[in-house]
């Protein structure tokens, strides 16, 4: 999975937490609910638009001078 892009991030935000644990009764739900969503994104092809857009925004962010 794609790192979060630091330059686009708001520096007023804190940063994502290094870890999330779950209590091992809420990870059926929450994998069901991220499975739900990965399926909507393959059937309408948005998953295919997002990897590009990823693409893009990672190469740009590599760019002398790009913040």
């Amino acid at each position: 999975m794609a790192q979060p892009c630091s330059a686009m991030s708001d520096p007023e935000e804190p940063a994502p937490p290094a870890e999330v644990r779950l209590a091992l009764e809420e990870a059926p739900e929450l994998l069901a609910a991220l499975e739900e969503s990965r399926d909507a994104l393959l059937q309408t092809d948005h998953l295919a638009e997002l990897v590009m857009i990823e693409t893009q925004i990672q190469l740009l962010s590599r760019k002398p001078g790009f913040r």
